[in-house]
């Protein structure tokens, strides 16, 4: 006779329901525990990581901020012990230094290179500066100035430098005082008609005016045995009453001011050739130039001479003649000398003063 369990067929299930339940449940149960463990494990590894990470940095810092105020901050081959001062122009070591606020004594890390800077171009008469750190305790500056061309004055004066309220200019009209300035800036040409109040040290004068007188110094100066300005008076506004180093006043218009040099040098190579010396010249006039000649040495002595004795000879009452002068510019200049008139009582001269023609090159010779 056959066993019970012989007769059970293979695939025939061996326990309840509620015992598979239970089996899954262990199952889960454990392997949730295990995954649990792993977790904390990984998370108590990461955490120590990052203490460990923060206790190195920590220990990092605190090192290299110790090792910097022991060998840097505190170091004393560290204190700045020169400054090197270099400029093109008279502004002193003392000022710039005083401007800068740099100390000799201070740590040269502590001082702020571009502040320095800053506080430099602050200086009206400086145009560029430049502040450098030379390790281990020097502080360069180099200064380049700007450079006045003309003093800028309220009223024409021979000594502008002793005038507290006067300016000196540089080609870009820019306003700045010299507390010390140089002996060439004493004979600078003058600027005048300003009203100086209006204006302070490092403003900008942007008239039209200043701005044509700045380029007539600007193209005298590149030349100056052509033309030498003295001074330049701007109160009219429309034009420049400029007199020159032989103390003749030649009135400039505000525009051109390269072609009126050309002109008047054409009119002083005809008056030197015949040994006059021009008194006033107005430019404003395109043709027929006035000019006025100043006096000659025996008028000026003695103007209410006797006809008798200030009769010229009778070469001299007739005019002269005329002379041409080739011009490079398609014009050419006919100067007449003055005439002096006799009339029949009481045989005194006058001398006529006329203004000198200028006419094209294809024109013909006009009758004065």
């Amino acid at each position: 006779m056959k066993s019970r369990s012989a007769l059970t067929p293979r695939n025939k299930r061996t326990s309840s329901r509620k015992q598979l339940k239970q089996q899954l449940l262990l199952d889960v149960t454990v392997r949730s525990r295990a995954a649990n463990k792993h977790r904390n494990r990984a998370i108590l590894g990461w955490l120590s990581g990052v203490f460990l990470l923060c206790v190195a940095v920590a220990g990092l810092l605190y090192g290299g901020r110790e090792a910097l105020r022991r060998f840097v901050w505190q170091n004393p081959d560290y204190y700045l012990k020169e400054i090197n001062f270099h400029t093109d122009g008279s502004l002193t070591r003392d000022q710039a230094i005083q401007a800068t606020n740099i100390r000799e004594g201070k740590n040269i890390f502590f001082i702020s290179l571009s502040a320095a800077r800053k506080n430099l171009m602050t200086l009206p008469q400086v145009a560029y500066a430049d502040v450098e750190r030379i390790l281990p305790s020097t502080i360069s500056i180099d200064i380049t100035e700007r450079k006045p061309v003309a003093w800028v004055t309220g009223a024409d004066d021979d000594n502008p430098s002793a005038d507290p309220g006067a300016f000196l200019i540089d080609r870009e009209g820019i306003l700045m005082r010299i507390k010390n300035p140089a002996r060439e800036n004493f004979h600078l040409p003058v600027i005048c008609g300003l009203d100086v109040g209006n204006y302070e040290e490092g403003g900008t004068v942007d008239l039209p005016e200043v701005r044509a007188a700045l380029e007539l110094i600007r193209i005298t100066g590149q030349n100056p045995s052509r033309y030498q300005v003295r001074s330049i008076d701007v109160s009219k506004g429309y034009c420049l009453v400029v007199s020159d180093e032989r103390h003749a006043q030649i009135t400039f218009p505000l525009e051109g001011i390269a072609a009126q040099l050309d002109r008047l040098a054409l009119l002083y190579a005809n008056v030197d050739s015949n040994r006059r010396e021009i008194q006033t010249v107005n430019l404003l006039v395109q043709r027929n130039v006035p000019v006025t000649f100043a006096p000659s040495p025996d008028e000026a002595a003695d103007p209410d001479a006797p006809a008798a004795l200030a009769a010229p000879s009778p070469s001299a009452a007739q005019p002269s003649p005329v002379k041409k002068v080739p011009l490079a510019s398609t014009k050419k200049i006919t100067v007449k000398k003055a005439q002096a008139v006799r009339k029949p009582t009481p045989y005194v001269y006058h001398e006529v003063r006329r203004a000198i023609p200028v006419f094209p090159v294809s024109s013909p010779n006009p009758q004065p």
